[in-house]
């Protein structure tokens, strides 16, 4: 918004309003309608200036365990062989296909469908509908875009263990202690570096944040892996679920931010974190009409 534009354009207003007013009602009159019109146009500047200041703000859908997203699809992650039903049950039952899911996943005509690696299964419309009819919508919520949240809900987690020396060693992040098989979500929006096993981090995610000064957000000791190199993810995805892998005491997920291999303190760019029920960022929750 050009506003040395806006406040010549009130200013021109204001005169040719004060010069009408004065032949009309008189210099008194004239400088109280004046008084009025600086007031109306610095309301006008000030409502401008504060919707200029919210652009950053975007709405975050938190993927759960009813609702996921892939590729800017709505669907589940599945292990087909860990599920009873056949991949064919499994099409039908979510409205999708085949070529659908090999499509989504990258997986060539030529190439099985592996039963203990994780695929996407997209949702067709009717679908979602009746889980949303179910209250199994994800939260929903406002967030700026420059800024990160937290990896897991904090509904069954707690922090353990922050940024600094621990064991005679730096601990580069901060532990959040969950049940095994939480979901980990993107804290931003962002492209997958990385998504493999990695020594004492156990399976672990590498995402890159171009939009965030190009920072990194790193997520350990997963049990398992849903994004591969090169996703472009969307802040709230599900990346992986939560696990004991690699050097740990027990499961959590072991949340980092470097920039340049630089280590920083993620709680720079997060909220407070709390683990009552005041600390909740959702504020709705996706619903659909009967």
């Amino acid at each position: 918004m050009n506003f040395r534009k806006l406040t010549a354009d009130l200013k021109n207003s204001s005169f040719v309003l004060r010069d009408f007013l004065a032949a009309q009602k008189g210099k008194n009159q004239m400088k109280k309608t004046t008084i009025l019109s600086i007031v109306g146009a610095s309301a006008l500047i000030f409502i401008s200036w504060k919707s200029f200041a919210n652009t950053y703000l975007e709405e975050v859908k938190v993927d759960n365990q009813f609702i996921q997203t892939y590729q800017s699809r709505e669907g589940i992650w599945i292990v087909p062989g860990k599920v009873k039903e056949s991949l064919e049950d499994l099409y039908h039952k979510f409205g999708t296909s085949e070529r659908e899911v090999r499509l989504l996943n990258g997986i060539y005509d030529g190439s099985k469908i592996q039963n203990s690696e994780p695929v996407f299964f997209p949702y067709n419309s009717n679908y979602t509908r009746n889980l949303l009819l179910e209250d199994k919508g994800r939260e929903i919520f406002n967030s700026d875009s420059r800024e990160l949240i937290w990896p897991l809900s904090f509904k069954y987690s707690r922090v353990t263990s922050r940024l600094g020396r621990r064991w005679n060693a730096l601990h580069a992040g901060v532990d959040i202690a969950c049940p095994n098989g939480s979901i980990v979500i993107a804290a931003a929006d962002g492209v997958v570096v990385d998504s493999k096993r990695d020594g004492g981090y156990g399976l672990r995610v590498v995402v890159q944040h171009p939009q965030i000064n190009g920072i990194q957000t790193l997520y350990a000791h997963n049990s398992l892996l849903f994004v591969k190199q090169g996703d472009k993810i969307k802040k709230g995805q599900v990346l992986a679920l939560s696990g004991n892998t690699g050097h740990t005491t027990g499961p959590h997920v072991h949340f980092e931010v470097r920039y340049q291999n630089v280590v920083l303190n993620p709680e720079h760019y997060l909220p407070p974190f709390l683990a009552d029920k005041e600390a909740q960022v959702a504020i709705a929750k996706e619903t659909i009409q009967q």
